[in-house]
C-alpha cells in the first residue's frame, strides 16, 4: 500500500518530509544507521553488526516497497535523513495481519516531536491498510522515552522478558507491546 509524502512541522518549528524509502536510498540508509546506531544505548546491535553492502540494502528496501503489508518511512530535513521507521509485515498466511516495527533517529532530533510524527504516520498507514490489524514491538525496559511515546500512542504492554538483551556484559529486560489497528 502506498504512502503519500507529507511535510510535518515539529515543536521547534523545523519542517521535515516524511516519505516512503526508495531503493536508491540504500547508501544513505546505511550511512544514516551507521551514524547513530552504535552511539544509542537502546539499539540491540554491537559495533560492526550493521554493515550491509549496497546490494544487500537495496534488496531489503525493495522488499519493503513490494510487500503490501510492510512500510519503510524516512524523515528528511534539508535533504538529510534524520529518522526512520520500518513496519515489517509478517509474510506467513496466518500472521499476515501482524507487523513488528522499529524506529531510529539521531539524538539531536529527540524531544522535538519527530518520534510522534513518524510513528503516527505509520499507525495511520497501518489503519488504512486492509491487511494489517496488529502492530507490535520490543523495547528495552530502561528506554523511558520510548516507553512514554509508545504508551502515548496507545500501545499496551503484554509481556516482559528479564535479561532478554545482553549488552557489554549487562542484562536488560525487554518489554513487548502491541497496538490493535482495527
Amino acid at each position: 500500500m502506498k504512502f503519500s509524502p507529507r511535510k510535518v512541522r515539529l515543536k521547534d518549528e523545523r519542517e521535515v518530509l516524511l516519505r516512503h524509502v526508495a531503493v536508491s536510498d540504500a547508501p544513505r540508509i546505511i550511512e544514516f544507521v551507521q551514524g547513530f546506531v552504535y552511539e544509542e544505548e537502546f539499539v540491540p546491535l554491537s559495533e560492526g553488526e550493521f554493515n550491509p553492502s549496497i546490494d544487500e540494502e537495496e534488496h531489503i528496501l525493495s522488499n519493503y516497497i513490494e510487500r503490501s503489508n510492510s512500510l519503510f518511512l524516512v524523515a528528511e530535513y534539508e535533504g538529510k535523513l534524520v529518522a526512520n521507521i520500518n513496519v515489517d509485515g509478517n509474510q506467513r498466511k496466518i500472521l499476515r495481519h501482524t507487523a513488528v516495527f522499529g524506529m531510529g533517529m539521531h539524538k539531536d532530533w529527540q524531544g522535538c516531536g519527530l518520534g510522534t510524527a513518524i510513528l503516527q504516520a505509520a499507525i495511520d498507514w497501518g489503519r488504512a491498510n486492509p491487511e494489517l490489524e496488529l502492530l507490535f514491538l520490543q523495547v528495552y525496559a530502561e528506554n523511558l522515552a520510548g516507553l512514554t511515546l509508545y504508551r502515548k500512542m496507545g500501545f499496551a504492554e503484554h509481556g516482559r522478558i528479564p535479561g532478554f538483551f545482553k549488552q557489554n556484559g549487562r542484562y536488560h529486560d525487554e518489554i513487548s507491546m502491541h497496538l490493535r489497528l482495527k
